[in-house]
């Protein structure tokens, strides 16, 4: 047994994540149980956003396994986008109703209305950006356009076929996040633009759950790992999961790192584990 002990010592030195993942992540701090989850998203206090399939809005806190809040909209119809990482509102964009709404963080609505079909013929994807605006990609002439709200009108329009020439934009999600705009496109990557829709880069990423962002990496799992991409630098970091969040998706809040999936939302002390795992 002695001959044995030196390398058992030498392969955990060798592989010290993967031996300890499963000990660094422990049990999470909570599992909430959602029917026909559908999509979530954390805003800056804590609190959880989870959809179901028919779209009913739900809020938790992250010690708590039952809602504290919910709205069930009045015509039911598959929610596209849930963001509730804006300070004070919360969007949700549904392409099947063309409608979009803004809650406050009592999830109580502010504004909701349908996509004006003259200014917008064919919302294919939407995103909730600062001063009053909504991104929205027009899958009728595939441009990139900032819809005022308030005003109802169009401020900004970025033919994207012009733009990205060889791309097919097929776009499935889109975020606006630390003054750029990220559109996922299928089976090509991640592009982002700035703030006013000029392209800057792209990463050819080709990721199955809606954009994730954490500091200035994008949040993704892939290979059993969890992935954090330096979107400015390039710079990539993986760890290793416990087998029971692999095939989920993943978000992080302040002091959370929460995966979903399976009907389930899974939540863990953020600085426990990523911490754990990065030193």
């Amino acid at each position: 047994m002695k001959i044995f002990a030196p390398i058992l010592l030498l392969l955990c030195c060798i592989f010290p994540f993967k031996a300890n993942a499963q000990q660094a992540f422990g049990e999470p701090l909570t599992v909430i149980q959602v029917p026909r989850l559908d999509l979530i998203s954390l805003d800056n206090q804590g609190f959880i956003f989870a959809v179901d399939l028919e779209g009913n809005l739900y809020q938790y806190q992250v010690d708590q396994t039952t809602w504290i809040n919910n709205f069930s909209p009045p015509r039911q119809a598959r929610i596209s986008s849930l963001e509730a990482f804006w300070t004070v509102n919360i969007f949700t964009f549904s392409v099947d109703l063309q409608e979009y709404r803004i809650l406050d963080r009592f999830i109580n609505p502010i504004a909701e209305n349908r996509i004006p079909d003259h200014l917008i013929s064919l919302a294919k994807v939407a995103t909730l950006g600062n001063n009053n605006i909504i991104w929205v990609l027009d899958e009728s002439d595939l441009s990139l356009k900032q819809f005022d709200y308030r005003r109802n009108r169009i401020i900004q329009h970025q033919p994207l076929n012009l733009i990205l020439g060889e791309s097919f934009l097929y776009v499935t999600d889109m975020r606006e996040y630390g003054n750029l705009l990220f559109l996922t496109i299928e089976d090509e990557g991640i592009f982002i633009f700035d703030n006013q829709g000029n392209f800057i880069r792209k990463y050819p990423l080709l990721l199955t759950q809606k954009l994730s962002f954490w500091k200035n990496n994008l949040v993704f799992i892939s290979n059993g790992e969890l992935q954090l991409l330096d979107f400015q630098s390039g710079k990539n970091q993986s760890f290793p999961l416990p087998k029971e969040v692999q095939d989920m998706s993943v978000m992080i809040g302040p002091r959370t790192l929460v995966f979903y999936g399976k009907n389930q939302i899974r939540i863990y002390d953020l600085e426990k584990t990523l911490g754990l795992l990065e030193e």
